[in-house]
């Protein structure tokens, strides 16, 4: 990504309607390990806050929770959901048939939000210590796949903030920034403080700790 001026607070306001929610999200491979799992797992039990570094880091602990809950066993019976689906989503093999061991699936686009509108999902304690077990079964790594969209209205199931840069304004990145700090209106404001004070913008610009609104 090459470096670009920073975008006006009117280049951010238009850019937000024009974002593609509908457009599918090619599945991306990810992988992490039973150390940081088992880590992960030990800030829940204390209470301490998961802030990861980068939006792929986000993207990939949500999609490592929604995996393990999709795969839990749902004691309720089926029911309908947002797009009339059986109340849990289907499970990982139904996706996606695992290629080796450690495999928990494929996160289609849509599915953590059907799935956090079905039956209550996990704690993040739970959902932790059922995958920082699996990756342990597995040898110390667990793989995946996800296209998940992070926009507002998805509810954030591990992550309590994240550390990244300013991201252009026409970017699915900014549905994410957007849904972290609790609608668009909050996330124009950070932008527009970044775009008065001459934050450097994309890859190798300026970095920012955004906390996630409650």
């Amino acid at each position: 990504c090459t470096q670009s001026p920073s975008p006006s607070g009117a280049g951010y306001s238009s850019a937000q309607s024009r974002l593609p929610l509908g457009r599918p999200h090619a599945p991306e491979p990810f992988s992490t390990s039973a150390d940081a799992l088992g880590a992960l797992a030990l800030s829940a039990a204390e209470g301490r806050p998961i802030v990861p570094v980068g939006t792929t880091s986000v993207r990939v602990l949500e999609s490592a929770y929604w995996l393990a809950a999709r795969a839990a066993p749902d004691p309720k019976p089926s029911g309908a959901t947002l797009d009339g689906a059986s109340q849990r989503a289907a499970p990982v093999s139904s996706h996606a048939s695992p290629a080796r061991v450690g495999d928990l699936g494929r996160l289609g686009q849509w599915d953590a939000y059907n799935l956090s509108a079905a039956a209550p999902p996990p704690s993040r304690l739970e959902a932790l210590t059922t995958l920082h077990g699996l990756a342990e079964a597995a040898g110390g790594r667990l793989y995946g796949a996800t296209s998940l969209c992070i926009a507002p209205g998805y509810r954030f199931a591990l992550c309590d903030g994240m550390v990244t840069n300013f991201h252009a304004p026409d970017s699915t990145l900014m549905l994410l920034v957007s849904a972290l700090l609790g609608g668009a209106d909050n996330a124009r404001e950070v932008y527009e403080h970044a775009v008065r004070r001459e934050y450097r913008f994309l890859s190798y610009g300026d970095s920012s700790l955004l906390l996630r609104a409650r």
